[in-house]
């Protein structure tokens, strides 16, 4: 059986994430979907919130199971049994950070590092502008998933 993961720090979860999870998802057996912590990053949305919210809007895929991991991506696949680390691609920066981020997962863990182009209409879309949108009382529907919008605008409206 191929696993493979996929992480991102979902705050909050848009419709290009589900987009490319449902890419990924069609290349391995199971795939982990995997809410990682970035110590640089302050979020908007607590974990659970957002594990709550990414459940939702990935209900409809089958062999997606999703969790939270606090540590290295590279010892959640060991741990797992991952061959591939999948990862998005919206634009020429996201592939140089992909590309960095192979090389350094190759210190780490025997997989491989590939990546999945999101679709066209969704290549602009990305929770900081969901979050930079929400900040300017601007809507913010159309990029992030329905049944999950609600509770969004709970967290970065009010």
């Amino acid at each position: 059986m191929s696993i493979g993961v996929f992480a991102g720090s979902f705050c909050p979860v848009t419709k290009g994430h589900v987009d490319a999870i449902e890419k990924s998802a069609k290349l391995v057996d199971k795939l982990y979907v995997v809410m990682g912590v970035n110590v640089a990053k302050k979020y908007a949305i607590g974990i659970e919130a957002r594990l709550g919210m990414l459940k939702r809007a990935l209900e409809h895929i089958p062999n997606v199971e999703i969790c939270a991991h606090d540590g290295m991506m590279t010892d959640f696949c060991k741990k797992v049994g991952a061959t591939v680390m999948i990862k998005s691609i919206r634009n020429a920066m996201d592939l140089q950070s992909v590309i960095d981020l192979c090389d350094i997962n190759e210190t780490y863990w025997d997989g491989e590092t590939v990546f999945v182009v999101g679709s066209k209409q969704y290549r602009h879309v990305s929770s900081s502008l969901v979050r930079e949108l929400a900040s300017f009382g601007q809507d913010f529907s159309q990029y992030v998933p329905e049944n999950c919008l609600e509770e969004i605008t709970k967290y970065l409206v009010g």
